[in-house]
C-alpha cells in the first residue's frame, strides 16, 4: 500500500504534523507488497515515517550494516513497543521492548544495534535477522500493533553505500522511484553515506525528511462568503482550508478563484456542523474539481441535516478506498491528546484543539485553531468558529488552553461572527489580539455584529475587519525571524459597522461578563 502525505503535520501533523498522520492512495504496483493492500491504515499514518533506510551498506557487511530509520512528525512521543517490521521476502518482526520515537525524532532500527560492528549507526533496537533487505527489488512495511500500515516503502535497486532518504515527508513517500527520494550524501561512521538519526542531505525544509521548517510565508485568507465562516491557509505547498460557508456555489467561485481544483488539501477541519460553516465544503468532493484531501476533522456529532448526512457519506466514501483520514476533533490526532499539532511545510503550525466535550449546542462544541507562524514572534492567530461564553468559559478554565498551547495571539476571528455572545472581556484579555476579523453577511438577520461585541472590542482597544464591509481579508507574515504580519482588505477601513448591525437595544447579551 502506498500513501500521500500531509505536511502539516501533526506535530502530533507534526502536522505532522500535523497540518498537517497522512492518507494512504494507491500509486505503486502492489505487487510489490502483496499482502499490504488488504490493511487498514494506521491512525499513526503519516505521523510515524520510513524516513530513510540502508539496504546495501558497502564499509560493513549487510548483516551488520542495515538500517532504517522512523522519524516522528507528531507532537508526542510514540512507543514501537508490539509494533511490527515487515518485508519482501522475510517472516517478519515483532518489536518487543518499549522503543520510543520523541516527538520531532528519529529512531534507528537495525539488523544489529551495536555502533562498533554496525558501521557507526547508533540504533534503538536490533532487529535481527528476521528482517534483510534485498538489494534488488523489495519493500519495507512497518505496522502498528493492531497489524494496521503505519508506512511502507517499495524499491527496485539500491546503490552500494548510501542510503536512501525523503525529501519531503508530506509527499508521497511510496517507492524511491518517485522524486522524493534521494540518495544520501554526507558520510557518518565507517564511511558509508546516510543520516542516521538526524534531518536527511535535500530536506526541503518543514517536516520533510526531519527538517524543522524552511521558515516560507504564511498566508491565512478570511473569505467573502456571507453570513458565514471560510479560511484557507497557505505556507510552503501545504494547503488548509478551516470551514466553507454557506454557499456551495459562491465556495465553488472561490475554489476556482484559488486555483484549488486538481490540488491537495493537507487537512479541512469542519469547526461545527451548521450549514453556515459546512455547506460550502461539499465543493471539495465534486468529483468534477479532482480535489485530494489527506484529512478531515469534524466532530462527529449525531446531527441531522441534509447538508451534513451528504458530507459525510461523500468523507466516508472516500475513506473506504483508503483516500482520506477522518478525524473526531473530540480525539483530533486519535491518540487522547486534546491538542493535535499539524507542522506544514513551510514550518508553520496549526494547533487544532478539541472542543468542550460538555457542550450544550453545536455553537459551544466548536473546535479551535491556534496558528502559529514560522517565526512564531511575528504572528499568531486564534479561530475557534461559532464558540459562545459557555465555551469559551471551559477555554479559559478546564480546558487549560491559556497554557498549552497559549492563547495570547495577534489576530483574533471574532467568535460567532461578531455575536455578543461569542464575546467575554476575559476572552479578549486572555488573547490581546491586536486585530479582531468577523465573517458577515452584508444582510443578515441575526443582526451581526452586535453593538456590545463592537463596543467592548472598542472598549479595549481592538480594531476589527469584517467580510461584509471589507471583503476578503488577507493576513500574511514573510516567515523570516522578525518579519511581523500585515493585514490586507479589498475595500472599506477598519472598525467599521453594517447596515443589518444590531444596536444595543435589540439584543440582549448586555452586559458582557
Amino acid at each position: 500500500m502506498s500513501r500521500s502525505r500531509h505536511s502539516l503535520l501533526p506535530a502530533t501533523l507534526v502536522v505532522a504534523a500535523a497540518l498537517l498522520a497522512c492518507v494512504d492512495v494507491s500509486t505503486t504496483p502492489t505487487l510489490l507488497r502483496p499482502d499490504d493492500a488488504a490493511r487498514s491504515v494506521s491512525p499513526q499514518a503519516g505521523t510515524l515515517v520510513i524516513n530513510e533506510f540502508m539496504a546495501d551498506p558497502n564499509a560493513v557487511t549487510d548483516a551488520n550494516g542495515e538500517w532504517f530509520e522512523v522519524y516522528n512528525r507528531g507532537a508526542s512521543a510514540v512507543s514501537l513497543l508490539n509494533y511490527r517490521i515487515a518485508s519482501g521476502n522475510d517472516a517478519g518482526v515483532t518489536i518487543t521492548s518499549s522503543v520510543s520515537v520523541p516527538a520531532g525524532g528519529y529512531v534507528v532500527l537495525a539488523r544489529v544495534a551495536s555502533s562498533a560492528t554496525n558501521g557507526g549507526v547508533t540504533a534503538a533496537y536490533a532487529y535481527g535477522t528476521g528482517i534483510t533487505l534485498a538489494n534488488t527489488s523489495d519493500w519495507l512495511s512497518l505496522r502498528d500493533a493492531a497489524g494496521a500500515t503505519v508506512d511502507s516503502v517499495a524499491w527496485t535497486s539500491t546503490t552500494a553505500g548510501a542510503a536512501w532518504g525523503v525529501k519531503d515527508a508530506s509527499l508521497s513517500n511510496s517507492t524511491v522511484s518517485t522524486t522524493n527520494w534521494q540518495l544520501q550524501t554526507s558520510i557518518f561512521g565507517a564511511g558509508d553515506k546516510g543520516t542516521p538519526n538526524k534531518a536527511n542531505d535535500g530536506s526541503t525544509g518543514g517536516t520533510g525528511g526531519g527538517g524543522t521548517g524552511g521558515g516560507q510565508a504564511l498566508t491565512v485568507r478570511f473569505l467573502d462568503v456571507g453570513q458565514g465562516d471560510a479560511t484557507y491557509i497557505t505556507n510552503g505547498t501545504s494547503k488548509v482550508i478551516i470551514d466553507g460557508g454557506p454557499d456551495s456555489v459562491r465556495y465553488g467561485k472561490l475554489l476556482d478563484s484559488l486555483g484549488l481544483n486538481g490540488q491537495t488539501i493537507d487537512l479541512v477541519v469542519l469547526s461545527h456542523e451548521h450549514s453556515d460553516h459546512a455547506t460550502g465544503l461539499m465543493e471539495l468532493f465534486r468529483t468534477s474539481r479532482n480535489i485530494t484531501i489527506r484529512y478531515f476533522e469534524e466532530n462527529q456529532n449525531a446531527y441531522t441535516s441534509a447538508i451534513m448526512t451528504k458530507l459525510r457519506d461523500s468523507i466516508n466514501a472516500r475513506v473506504s478506498r483508503g483516500a482520506l483520514i477522518y478525524r473526531d476533533t473530540d480525539d483530533p490526532c486519535a491518540n487522547g491528546s486534546a491538542i493535535c499539532t499539524f507542522t506544514l511545510n513551510g514550518g508553520a503550525k496549526i494547533h487544532l484543539l478539541k472542543p468542550n466535550p460538555a457542550g450544550t449546542s453545536p455553537n459551544n462544541r466548536s473546535a479551535a485553531e491556534k496558528i502559529v507562524g514560522p517565526d512564531s514572534a511575528s504572528f499568531t492567530m486564534w479561530l475557534a468558529g461559532d464558540a459562545e461564553q459557555e465555551e469559551i468559559g471551559w477555554f479559559l478554565g478546564a480546558a487549560g488552553y491559556t497554557t498549552n498551547p497559549g492563547m495570547k495571539v495577534n489576530v483574533m476571528k471574532a467568535d460567532h461572527h461578531g455575536s455578543c455572545n461569542g464575546v467575554t472581556n476575559a476572552y479578549v484579555n486572555a488573547l490581546n489580539p491586536a486585530r479582531v476579523l468577523a465573517g458577515v453577511g452584508a444582510s443578515n438577520s441575526y443582526g451581526h455584529m452586535h453593538a456590545q461585541a463592537k463596543s467592548l472590542y472598542t472598549a479595549h482597544g481592538k480594531p476589527w475587519y469584517r467580510t461584509d464591509g471589507n471583503g476578503t481579508i488577507v493576513v500574511s507574515t514573510p516567515g523570516t525571524v522578525g518579519g511581523g504580519y500585515t493585514v490586507s482588505v479589498l475595500k472599506g477601513t477598519s472598525s467599521m459597522s453594517g447596515a443589518s448591525d444590531a444596536t444595543s437595544t435589540q439584543t440582549v447579551c448586555n452586559p458582557i461578563p
